[in-house]
């Protein structure tokens, strides 16, 4: 419910929060440029640390981490390889979030995890269901909640845009604009969900999101024989 609906005027009164407490300066710039569509390096920042959406970041970091794997396998395997560096830096499990477009993808993280001697769990909608876990959801349980260290995985041009979320532009122009800026979205708020840092990571052809910011370079993008 709003102000206004209780009958609180703040009209001329109101201000935007725009300072962001949740991500490092570094995650939250680049997740922009992923949500905008432009190369990164068009995202330059001012002296206020600025993003191009107006937001500050009152922490400072490293920048994400990227990975392009030959097949889902070799994706899942530098998972496992990613995770285990952040438990043994120290990371509680419970501080680690693995976030993925599609449930049949959390499902293969948490097996190939656990295969691993590393305890993972499934959240439960939008809620932690074992703290003592590394926690695996899609994108859409990702909203509202905030970990140390996340992982982005499937994160390939099969994936976002998913093809069936988004509407044919020869069908409805405006729905289909629509349709790819929630697919942004998506990946937006699933990569600002990591507070100190954050690895985003695909198998196959990554997906143009990444390409069109200049996320991901030519090398970054696995041969296949």
């Amino acid at each position: 419910m709003s102000l206004k609906a209780v009958g609180v005027r703040v009209s001329g009164r109101s201000t935007k929060m725009r300072k962001n407490y949740r991500s490092t300066h570094e995650i939250l710039s680049w997740s922009t440029a992923l949500l905008v569509g432009r190369p990164f390096e068009q995202l330059a920042d001012d002296a206020r640390n600025e993003t191009l959406l107006g937001y500050r970041s009152a922490l400072h970091g490293t920048g994400p981490e990227v990975f392009g794997g030959s097949s889902e396998s070799a994706e899942l395997d530098a998972l496992v390889t990613r995770v285990r560096a952040w438990l043994d830096s120290g990371i509680e499990p419970g501080d680690i979030g693995i976030g993925s477009r599609f449930n049949k993808s959390c499902d293969k993280a948490v097996e190939r995890l656990t295969a691993a001697g590393i305890r993972a769990a499934r959240l439960r909608g939008d809620a932690v269901s074992d703290p003592a876990a590394v926690q695996v959801g899609t994108m859409h349980a990702f909203k509202g909640l905030e970990f140390r260290c996340v992982a982005v995985v499937g994160v390939s041009g099969g994936a976002l845009p998913y093809p069936k979320a988004v509407t044919s532009a020869d069908v409805d122009r405006l729905q289909h604009e629509a349709d790819l800026l929630a697919e942004r979205c998506l990946l937006f708020v699933a990569c600002t969900r990591a507070r100190d840092s954050l690895y985003v990571s695909w198998w196959g052809e990554p997906s143009h999101f990444l390409v069109e910011t200049g996320a991901v370079s030519h090398h970054d993008v696995p041969h296949r024989s």
